[in-house]
C-alpha cells in the first residue's frame, strides 16, 4: 500500500495517529522515489486539504519528520512543495534554506514565509547560486536590495537589477556602481535601468576608464603617463557629453555636486564644458563652488566683463590664469549664439568656440605657453576628429538615400 493511500485514508477517516504511526514504519522500507512522491503528496495534503487541528499537527509533524531523510531527492519534494506557500510549517521552511543547495534553492527563491532579516541572514557568507535564488525571489524590498548591494557577489546583484519585482534605492544603485562598475555585465545591466541618475552614469563612466587603464593589451603598449592622460580626457569628455545631454536642471545639479565631493569638478572639465557651448554646466557648478546665488551667476556669465570673471574665479577658487580662457569662452558663445545656423551641429560649434580661445593665445611665445595652452590644443584635436567623424557619417547616409 503506498503511502498517498494511506495520506488519503487517515484524513478521510479522521484517524490522527494514523497518519505519523504509518509513515514512521512505511519510510523505513519504502524506496527513494516512492518517498519523495509520497512527500509531495503529504505537503499538497496538509496545504490544500480541509483539516482539523489534530490532522494538521500530525501532518505537521510528518513533514517536519521529513526533513531528516537521508535522500536529498526527498527534501527536495517537500521543498518545492512548499516553497511558494504563505501557509508551510516555519520550522520546515527555515530548516530546508539550511539544506544542500538544491534542497534550500526554491524555498529560498520563493517562500513568503521568510523574513527579509532571515534572507539578509543568508546572503552573507553563502553560495553564488543562493544568493542568485535571493536575488529572483519575485519581491524584494529596499531593505534586502541594500544588503544585497553591501555583500551578495556581482552576479547575484546583476540578476536583481534585471527583477522586475526589486525596490532599489539611489543609494543601493550608488553602491552597485562603486563595486561593480568595472565590470562590463554589470555596467550594462546598470545602463539599462531607465532612470538611472546622471552622477551614477558619472561614476560608470570613471569605472569604465580604469579598467580600460589596467588591461594587460593597453599597459603593454602605452607608458603608464600616456595611459593616465588619456583614459582622464576619455572620462572628462564623456562626462562633458553626459552633462550635455542627459543632465538638465536638478539632474545637473546632481552631476556636479557629485563631481565637486569626488575631486573632479576640474578646471579641465570647465574649460572643456566651454569649449562644448555647455554654459549651464558652467553656471551650474560656479554655483557650487562660490556659493553665490544662481542669479548672481548668471548676471556675471550674460555680462562677462575682464573683473567679473577674475573676481568669479577668485571666489570659485580657480587660477586667475584661467580668467582670459573663460572670459573668451563666454564672449565667443555670445556671438556664435547669434551669429550661427541653428542647424549647425554640436562639433562645428564646439570647433569655432575653440578656435576662438586660441586666438587669444597666438601671440604667447614657445616658452610661455602653459598646461592650459595644451589643453586647448588637445580640445582642439580632438574636436576637430569628433566634426571629421560626424562629416564622414552625414556622407555615408546620404550615399545610402541616393542608392
Amino acid at each position: 500500500m503506498s503511502f498517498v493511500c494511506i495520506c488519503v485514508s487517515a484524513f478521510g477517516q479522521g484517524l490522527v495517529g494514523m497518519i505519523v504511526t504509518k509513515f514512521l514504519s512505511w519510510i523505513e522500507t519504502a524506496p527513494v522515489e516512492r518517498r519523495a512522491e509520497a512527500t509531495s503528496a503529504l505537503a499538497r495534503a496538509y496545504l490544500h486539504s480541509p483539516l482539523g487541528e489534530m490532522e494538521r499537527d500530525a501532518a505537521e509533524t510528518a513533514l517536519t519528520v521529513l526533513l531528516d531523510d537521508p535522500s536529498p531527492i526527498v527534501r527536495e519534494a517537500l521543498a518545492y512543495a512548499l516553497a511558494a506557500s504563505p501557509h508551510a510549517p516555519r520550522q520546515v521552511i527555515l530548516t530546508l534554506v539550511q539544506d544542500v543547495e538544491a534542497v534550500a534553492i526554491p524555498v529560498v527563491a520563493s517562500s513568503p514565509v521568510l523574513l527579509d532579516s532571515e534572507l539578509v541572514d543568508l546572503i552573507a557568507g553563502n553560495s553564488i547560486a543562493i544568493q542568485t535564488a535571493i536575488a529572483s525571489r519575485p519581491s524584494i524590498s529596499a531593505s534586502l536590495s541594500a544588503a544585497m548591494s553591501e555583500v551578495a557577489g556581482s552576479e547575484a546583484c546583476r540578476h536583481m537589477l534585471q527583477n522586475p519585482g526589486a525596490q532599489i534605492a539611489i543609494f543601493s544603485l550608488r553602491r552597485l556602481a562603486e563595486r561593480f562598475g568595472k565590470e562590463p555585465e554589470m555596467r550594462n545591466a546598470m545602463l539599462a535601468l531607465s532612470g538611472l541618475p546622471v552622477d551614477i552614469r558619472q561614476t560608470l563612466i570613471v569605472q569604465l576608464g580604469d579598467a580600460l587603464e589596467q588591461l594587460a593589451l593597453v599597459q603593454s603598449f602605452v607608458s603608464s603617463d600616456r595611459r593616465t592622460s588619456l583614459v582622464k580626457d576619455a572620462c572628462d569628455k564623456a562626462t562633458v557629453d553626459l552633462a550635455f545631454c542627459c543632465a538638465h536642471g536638478d539632474e545637473l545639479i546632481a552631476l556636479v555636486e557629485h563631481l565637486r565631493l569626488s575631486g573632479q569638478l576640474t578646471a579641465d572639465i570647465l574649460i572643456r564644458g566651454l569649449c562644448m557651448g555647455n554654459v549651464e554646466l558652467f553656471v551650474t557648478a560656479m554655483v557650487s563652488l562660490t556659493s553665490l546665488s544662481d542669479k548672481r551667476v548668471r548676471a556675471c556669465v550674460t555680462d562677462a566683463s575682464e573683473g567679473m570673471v577674475n573676481a568669479l574665479c577668485r571666489k570659485a577658487g580657480l587660477s586667475e590664469r584661467l580668467a582670459p580662457a573663460i572670459l573668451s569662452a563666454l564672449l565667443s558663445y555670445q556671438d556664435l549664439s547669434t551669429d550661427l545656423h541653428p542647424s549647425a551641429s554640436r562639433a562645428r560649434f564646439a570647433r569655432l568656440m575653440v578656435d576662438r580661445i586660441l586666438s587669444d593665445y597666438n601671440g604667447v611665445a614657445d616658452d610661455e605657453m602653459d598646461d592650459l595652452h595644451a589643453l586647448l590644443r588637445r580640445f582642439a584635436t580632438q574636436i576637430a576628429r569628433d566634426e571629421a567623424r560626424e562629416m564622414c557619417s552625414k556622407l555615408q547616409l546620404q550615399q545610402i538615400d541616393a542608392a
